[in-house]
């Protein structure tokens, strides 16, 4: 199990952002998405100093009063008057605790919404990178929890607002003590808020390995939760190597945490040191004061009581502001993530649409692709032109890159060499995202999403979608006798595991309302990447003959493992070696007797023996 441990160890990076630039990006976003957050985060500040201080002055009033014979009806009132001003502030305080709790978790929801828009939006080739996906998951991390940074700091900021308008208090009320006290209390709490840097500055440096446990930990359970696995959970006993793989994560992940736990123990120790060492010795200088220098005895309460305070505020501050450098550099994460390069253009590129009427050809020039890290190249060299109105067929062993060829026509990859052109024109120069309008596709790998079968087809929500064209795809997939034998139709809910009245479509219906969402945005060009793989070979062969029929003038570019299901094409390559090996016309390709022949009679012949069988 050691063997398929990567602690992901690298040369440590200098953060690319400082705690102040981190914290005016955290205020600028947060005063763009919620104003009110800034606005209690001040009124916090003011009020969590302004408690204690009310509470500090009224031991010395009371004993000042008793000593100046005040009458009771004097000490009863100004005891009311402290109280109340205690219970007002008070009061004001809990209300901002309870709605600030809200306020910030929204924020940083809205931050989790940034992170999955990031996804979503990014060059497609950064999802099958490492790097990025690491940098997704250190910055999800940040953002997972109430305790995670993206919402702590604005906590982090309230305290140490409180803890510098404390400090300025506190240092008015303490001019008269000696100077020499207030320098040992500030060096005894600077040396506990330097080794509490150290703490998290060895956390920072080695999150990169806690990403890496963590990754494969979350993977490892969303293993076992996943509905697609629990067949060969059960059919191969995987459960007890699941458990043995979940368990070897967690326990590198606690390792990791004992480590982290270990420097956070020593940077307690140090305080608990420091604090009994500065606060002896204040202690110490003023009952001396009083027992020798005469001090009045309300002064001596309000010094005594203030001196603890004093050091409290200066720890405040410093231990603050680790914390906000703790949650500065996890911000530098969330940054690094958000900025994670894509090299597709996007607003900068030139604007394209589909024209109705206008024909459409792609031409792979060249073209040579590697994937980031790879050895080797999976295709080299490849030229390839697919006309209008032309279907065409790519065929090819597993591995061969078919799929990748499709996914280079598709604007997905940038080659590595040589150029994809859309009627002669280098698709680098397009709004990549307005380039995917040209594009509809099937592909094999497809996602159900749990709304309506209407919702699915459309892509949209219901109010946006449009009725009449849903139910003409619909019936141009033949899928109308199924959904309306439903008794919601076209608006029946799909995913059982999400909705108890959602409704189940066998694989061959599931493959049409593919068809029936290919059809509905109704693009120039058709992509089938293996979309029948599931199926059975007559099954396959009657789904693509329907998706022959209604892609008619429409350039059309399908894949499949079963060469026989798409002899219907006008022109049929064949990737082999890297390169496009033969290419014809079905009947062509078999005439050459070259490698399609021999992969055409190999699955024949297995398919007439099972007919014979």
């Amino acid at each position: 199990m050691e063997a398929i441990i990567d602690t992901n160890i690298r040369e440590k990076e200098k953060p690319k952002y400082n705690t102040w630039q981190n914290t005016c990006y955290v205020l600028k976003y947060t005063w763009e998405r919620r104003k009110t957050v800034v606005f209690t985060m001040i009124a916090q500040s003011l009020l969590i100093p302004a408690i204690p201080a009310v509470a500090m002055f009224l031991p010395m009033m009371v004993v000042s009063l008793i000593l100046g014979n005040a009458g009771a009806d004097r000490l009863v009132l100004t005891i009311l008057v402290f109280t109340g001003i205690t219970l007002i502030l008070s009061s004001i305080k809990r209300y901002l605790d309870c709605t600030a709790l809200v306020q910030r978790a929204s924020v940083r929801l809205t931050l989790g919404i940034d992170i999955l828009f990031k996804v979503v939006d990014t060059d497609y080739a950064n999802l099958e990178n490492k790097k990025f996906t690491d940098a997704k998951q250190k910055a999800q991390n940040t953002s997972f929890s109430n305790s995670d940074s993206t919402e702590q700091i604005y906590y982090t900021l309230e305290r140490l607002g409180a803890n510098i308008v404390g400090f300025v208090v506190y240092i008015i009320i303490l001019v008269n003590i000696n100077p020499l006290i207030l320098l040992i209390t500030a060096v005894m709490s600077v040396l506990g808020f330097f080794v509490r840097r150290w703490s998290n500055k060895w956390q920072h440096d080695n999150d990169e390995e806690k990403a890496g446990y963590e990754k494969r930990f979350y993977q490892t359970t969303r293993a076992g939760d996943s509905s697609s696995l629990a067949k060969d959970i059960r059919l191969f006993s995987m459960i007890n190597w699941l458990n043995d793989v979940h368990d070897t994560y967690m326990k590198l992940r606690m390792k990791w945490d004992r480590r982290a736990q270990i420097r956070d123990f020593i940077a307690d120790a140090t305080d608990c040191v420091a604090t009994f060492l500065r606060e002896g010795m204040a202690y110490a200088f003023l009952i001396w004061q009083i027992l020798y220098n005469s001090m009045p005895v309300d002064q001596f309460i309000l010094l005594f009581a203030a001196v603890g305070g004093f050091s409290g505020w200066i720890m405040g501050i410093l231990s603050e502001y680790a914390g906000l450098q703790k949650h500065s550099l996890n911000y530098c994460r969330l940054r690094e993530y958000y900025e994670y390069p894509d090299t597709f253009k996007r607003d900068d590129g030139e604007s394209i649409a589909p024209e109705e009427g206008k024909d459409y050809s792609l031409e792979l020039r060249n073209v040579t692709f590697r994937y980031p890290g790879a050895d080797e190249d999976t295709l080299q060299n490849i030229n390839l032109t697919v006309h209008p109105g032309e279907k065409l067929a790519i065929v090819g062993l597993n591995g061969a890159g078919k799929t990748t060829l499709v996914k280079l026509l598709c604007g997905f990859y940038d080659p590595t060499a040589g150029e994809v052109l859309l009627n002669g024109q280098d698709i680098r120069v397009y709004d990549r995202k307005k380039y995917y309008s040209m594009f509809t596709a099937v592909f094999q790998e497809f996602n159900i999403i749990p709304v309506s079968i209407a919702e699915n087809i459309a892509q949209q929500n219901a109010e946006k979608l449009d009725s009449a064209r849903v139910e003409k795809c619909l019936e141009l997939a033949n899928l109308t006798e199924k959904i309306n034998s439903l008794p919601d139709g076209a608006l029946s809910l799909l995913r059982k595991e999400v909705h108890d009245e959602a409704v189940e479509l066998s694989g061959g219906e599931t493959q049409r309302l593919m068809l029936a969402r290919a059809l509905y945005k109704n693009a120039p060009v058709l992509i089938l990447d293996e979309p029948t793989a599931a199926l059975d070979p007559i099954a396959e062969s009657k789904l693509y003959e329907q998706y022959n029929k209604l892609s008619t003038g429409r350039t059309s570019v399908y894949i499949s493992h079963r060469l026989a299901s798409t002899r219907f094409c006008d022109r049929t390559i064949l990737i082999d070696g890297k390169i496009i090996a033969e290419t014809g016309t079905h009947d062509e390709l078999l005439e050459a007797n070259g490698k399609y022949a021999e992969l055409f009679e190999i699955q024949s012949k297995y398919y007439r023996e099972e007919v014979e069988i």
